[in-house]
């Protein structure tokens, strides 16, 4: 009797998800039939992620901070090692040996954590400005982009001098419209 209820409730379970549409992956079939539907029964909306119930589809400036400092970071790592590559080549280069290629991996290594150490720095001082911005004026819109890159170039700089800390804020301010021009260009024309 036992193997019978245990047959039964196979059977039910598999008339329960027999509406559902199966996608099957070779060789997937074995590990569990919950990983085996079609997703569009959990998202109607055919969103690219599941958001609650009245949510807005676009992610605010918290959601989007971590994107942007750890791609800010990558990026720097990657700029910063190439400039140190052609550096260390360039200035090695009556070196022979493992003396040259030591020296060559030293620049590579330092220029690659410096250059992503400031990238990493502005990225979160704009990210932390950008949502305080947001929160303050209860808008996220291109003014608070423009503003945030503004306020980051003039608080990054700010231990350099008056006149560098401005020259940062000019170039977070032509950076930030830059950035806010070729992404949001259908939103520029509806204030025009």
């Amino acid at each position: 009797s036992n193997n019978n209820n245990h047959n039964n409730n196979n059977n039910q379970s598999s008339t329960r998800f027999a509406s559902t549409k199966n996608h099957s992956t070779p060789g997937m079939n074995s590990l569990s039939p919950y990983l085996n539907f079609d997703p569009r029964v959990l998202n109607p909306r055919g969103s690219q992620f599941i958001l609650p119930e009245g949510q807005k589809e676009k992610r605010g400036r918290l959601e989007l901070m971590f994107f942007t400092i750890g791609g800010s970071v990558i990026a720097g790592s990657m700029i910063g090692s190439v400039s140190g590559l052609y550096r260390g080549m360039t200035e090695t280069r009556d070196l022979i040996g493992s003396v040259r290629t030591s020296s060559i991996i030293n620049y590579v290594a330092r220029q690659g954590a410096t250059t992503s150490s400031a990238m990493g720095s502005i990225a979160l001082i704009y990210s932390l400005i950008g949502t305080g911005v947001s929160w303050i004026r209860g808008v996220d819109d291109e003014l608070n982009t423009v503003a945030s890159g503004g306020l980051t170039g003039l608080l990054y700089r700010s231990t350099a001098g008056l006149k560098s800390a401005l020259r940062g804020s000019l170039y977070g301010v032509a950076a930030s419209s830059v950035y806010v021009m070729l992404t949001s260009k259908e939103r520029l024309q509806t204030y025009m």
